[in-house]
């Protein structure tokens, strides 16, 4: 209890003298949840949807797959827990999405777009749209397939093409 207390106030103390310029979220990591489920749960599931409908709205091509949708569940559970956001694995170097497209499909064409926050899957889907690099996965003809999942905080979309 003691140790709880002081390693409390000693953020305390970190937090009331660094200047907010250089204080950011972002380099701490969140809390692993280390849910045991290997699905997303109801909540997860329609932001999932939802991003696929608005998705599918900006690109007709676009249809819905369950392989790659429960690759996309793997990787945000794995971002969440490992308390990383990158395309890149930060140990490995690797990115994992090619490996995890491929256990589903022999793709031509692959794609993968990240994105984190507690908000609205409209507000989500106009920040990936936002951001030419997201909005050229989003629109890309050669992309027919794609899996969205949502774990926690993060979503992560996985296309692929022939």
């Amino acid at each position: 209890m003691k140790k709880a207390v002081v390693i409390l106030a000693v953020f305390v103390l970190w937090w009331l003298w660094t200047p907010a310029g250089t204080r950011s979220a972002s380099h701490i990591p969140p809390p692993p949840s280390n849910r045991p489920s290997s699905h997303p749960d109801a909540s997860e599931e329609r932001k999932a949807f939802e991003l696929y409908r608005l998705a599918r709205k900006a690109n007709r091509n676009l249809t819905w797959d369950r392989c790659l949708a429960g690759k996309a569940f793997l990787r945000a559970k794995d971002l969440v827990n490992r308390g990383y956001f990158d395309h890149e694995d930060p140990v490995t170097g690797s990115h994992p999405a090619w490996a995890l497209i491929k256990r589903c499909y022999p793709y031509r064409w692959a794609g993968e777009n990240l994105v984190k926050g507690m908000d609205s899957p409209e507000h989500l889907h106009r920040a990936l749209m936002n951001s030419p690099s997201h909005r050229k996965n989003l629109m890309n003809p050669h992309f027919n397939r794609v899996g969205i999942a949502c774990y926690d905080y993060v979503c992560v979309q996985l296309f692929a093409g022939s």
